[in-house]
């Protein structure tokens, strides 16, 4: 067995508590395993300009599995490797469910968040996720009058949509319109805050497509997450690892459960088994 790569999430795994920033020891360990040639590649529920300064700035972190395998690039290149997302005519059924609503979203699409200029205009009023604040300081969202006319007009197809603090008399009949069109997923746990991606999207492919890219197989990986969505990989992997506040259900397909995410987790893996 010969690791080549390692397959990285961010939320829950390799983050500390601010969901930002990766901590001193686990950029550490992630750079030794690269030192010995081994690719790190972030294999994320995130849109492309939403990851982290760090994984951003390192250009040696070449390809980027993003919103949950609705995307795969390659970063030096520009090249889109694979994609799966909503049609363009579907983009825009989502977004007339809650746009000019006054309800705080971002629309993942071609690598970017787009948002409402109306909410942006008054972005005070409305709950935004604490780790989103650099990336609104940073002006880094595409604003539009109105998405389903932006996205039907310009044939673009979204990757996800997150949709944060719906008051509660709009939680129920969103969900029930949502549910409707029989074209989403609903992460587990929707309420006031809601995800959701192409019902047809599929992780395992998206990898699949990489691995073919990079001519490698889950035998030559090591896979590190924490939810659901990344049990598929942990269960495949040569070295399967679960961070130990992940649901009992992933810890149980992985080969080792490590510390939690805030105890540098990532760290103690790489360290026994690549270092």
């Amino acid at each position: 067995m010969k690791i080549r790569a390692i397959l990285l999430d961010f939320d829950g795994t390799a983050l500390q508590q601010d969901q930002v920033y990766i901590s001193y020891r686990n950029k550490q360990a992630l750079e030794a395993a690269m030192e010995k040639g081994i690719q790190i590649i972030p294999s994320t529920g995130r849109v492309e300009d939403m990851f982290p300064p760090q994984i951003e700035a390192d250009k040696r972190i070449r390809y980027w599995v993003t919103a949950n395998g609705a995307r795969v690039v390659d970063r030096q290149t520009g090249e889109v490797i694979y994609q799966s997302l909503f049609t363009p005519e579907e983009s825009a059924q989502l977004c007339r469910l809650y746009e000019g609503q006054k309800i705080y979203s971002e629309i993942s699409a071609n690598g970017l968040i787009y948002m409402e200029k109306e909410v942006c205009q008054n972005l005070g009023a409305y709950p935004v996720p604490p780790h989103h604040v650099w990336f609104l300081e940073e002006g880094r969202q595409v604003e539009l009058e109105k998405p389903s006319d932006f996205f039907l007009k310009e044939q673009i197809g979204i990757e996800k949509i997150n949709i944060y603090g719906v008051p509660e008399d709009k939680q129920q009949p969103l969900m029930n319109a949502l549910d409707a069109t029989g074209i989403v997923e609903i992460t587990p746990g929707a309420g006031k805050d809601i995800q959701f991606f192409p019902k047809h999207l599929d992780r395992t492919k998206a990898l699949d497509a990489l691995f073919e890219r990079l001519g490698i197989g889950y035998e030559n990986v090591m896979a590190l997450g924490d939810s659901v969505l990344d049990a598929p990989a942990i269960q495949r992997a040569a070295l399967g690892v679960a961070m130990d506040n992940a649901p009992d259900s992933v810890k149980k397909v992985a080969d080792f459960v490590t510390a939690p995410f805030d105890q540098d987790g990532v760290a103690v893996a790489i360290e026994k088994y690549l270092l």
